[in-house]
């Protein structure tokens, strides 16, 4: 008999290795990241921190003071006895004109001999050389020149008074009366050589086109050696109190809104003086003009003066100016928000057309980005110039007009772009100093997109 060789085949169980599915699942995982990562918009980012800004308010302003230029009553030879801004007492001889020259031609010969000075004349040259050697320094070695010029002209000028003095007889015989004048101080004041033609001009007569230093033209008394009637012979200022103006910005002027006075630091010479201020508008611009009642005979030749306003630190989250951008919103009463849809996300009630032309209410859930005492900023799709707002109590609608413009960054520590509001209390070139603890703003150690232009709404960011 036949034995049946045929050999049914049963189906092997199907075994399943845990090992090789959860690699499996770990490559397939690494694969879509890597692909993510790839197609992603890689943005830099900047991490907000606790900082502060010095605020840079360096300015030229135009010095106004009390001011009278003297003029000469007739022409003649000139000589001058009182150094270039110093005081004069009410009397003091500043200078004398000589009609016919013969006085005049002697004192200049006896200023160049051997004339000796008196006393008073040389202690005076003698306490100036020892408070220069007594503050030298290296670093200022430029002021040196400036003395060197000064005490010759000072020297000078004490010759011509000596020689002048030793004169006395010949000056005083009738031929000089009649041809020799001598020119006093009318009043005490500090004496300058030297007029531009504003004298006179106060802080409600000055223009824009007076602080253009490129058009500004300086005349020195003391160039020419003879005058005609009616020509400069020398500036007395007569006042202590004298002002510096200039025009400021309106960060500057936000920051000055709530006090009187400031320091200032004076760029020549490293001085400091407190002064009172006002802020006055004028022709489109906010200028500042700073009052002072001393240090006037140190700027008494000077119209344009370099300072800097000693503000404090500006403090606050300091970010980078270039994560800042701007996007409009619409300003939506708080009394018009309500609850909704298929959760209890706050949002808008809208009027708006189905694809049968029929109109019905829409619910818009909307994200606050901002909010005043009484309104919310929001911006969402289905929101624009014209939509009808309804009033969930029943009052009168709302059609939102025109979006407002707002600054802010975008915050991506989630992995997407979102929109933070921000309030800027200073900004210098690269920097801005913003407010900390707003509502729906930015908090320290948040991470912002470094450039805020690369960065749009809800966009996924691989840092």
């Amino acid at each position: 008999m036949k034995k049946n060789r045929k050999i049914v085949r049963y189906p092997r169980a199907l075994n399943l290795n845990i090992g090789v599915i959860f690699f499996a699942l770990i490559f397939v995982y690494l694969i879509f990241n890597v692909y993510a990562y790839v197609t992603a918009k890689h943005v830099t980012y900047y991490e907000v921190d606790e900082g502060s800004i010095r605020v840079q308010t360096s300015y030229t302003g135009l010095a106004l003071r009390e001011e009278q230029v003297i003029y000469a009553n007739e022409g003649g030879f000139v000589n001058y006895y009182l150094k270039d801004n110093s005081r004069a007492k009410k009397g003091s001889l500043i200078c004398s004109v000589d009609e016919n020259g013969n006085i005049a031609s002697q004192i200049t010969d006896a200023g160049g001999s051997d004339h000796s000075l008196d006393a008073d004349a040389y202690r005076v040259l003698v306490e100036e050389m020892r408070d220069y050697m007594n503050t030298y320094s290296d670093m200022t070695f430029y002021e040196s020149y400036t003395f060197k010029d000064d005490l010759r002209a000072e020297l000078m000028e004490a010759v011509n008074l000596s020689a002048l003095n030793s004169m006395s007889e010949y000056a005083q015989d009738a031929e000089a009366e009649r041809t020799f004048h001598r020119m006093n101080a009318p009043e005490p004041g500090i004496v300058s050589y030297y007029y531009d033609g504003y004298e006179g001009v106060t802080v409600n007569s000055f223009t824009e086109e007076m602080l253009d230093e490129s058009v500004y033209e300086k005349k020195n008394c003391k160039a020419a050696e003879n005058v005609e009637a009616g020509d400069p012979l020398y500036k007395l200022v007569t006042s202590e109190d004298w002002q510096l103006v200039f025009a400021i910005d309106d960060q500057v002027r936000v920051l000055l809104e709530d006090d009187s006075a400031i320091n200032v630091r004076f760029r020549s010479d490293e001085t400091t003086a407190w002064a009172s201020y006002e802020i006055l508008n004028r022709d489109d611009r906010t200028w500042l003009v700073l009052n002072f009642t001393n240090s006037l005979i140190r700027y008494a030749s000077e119209r344009f003066i370099d300072v800097e306003l000693m503000l404090a630190k500006q403090e606050g989250l300091k970010i980078s100016n270039s994560s800042i951008v701007s996007k409009d919103f619409y300003v939506v009463p708080s009394t018009y928000f309500t609850h909704g849809g298929n959760s209890n996300s706050r949002g808008l009630l809208v009027e708006t057309k189905n694809e049968d032309g029929e109109t019905i209410k829409q619910f818009i859930a909307t994200n606050i980005y901002y909010s005043s005492e009484e309104s919310y900023y929001v911006n969402e799709e289905g929101l624009a110039a014209g939509t009808k707002v309804i009033n969930p109590a029943g009052g009168e609608n709302l059609v939102l007009s025109a979006p407002e413009s707002l600054q802010g960054v975008y915050n991506i520590n989630k992995g997407y772009a979102v929109f933070r509001i921000i309030d800027i209390l200073y900004q210098n070139e690269e920097y801005a100093i913003i407010a900390r603890g707003t509502d729906y703003g930015l908090s320290q150690y948040d991470h912002i997109a470094l450039d805020g232009s690369l960065v749009t709404e809800h966009e996924i960011i691989a840092q």
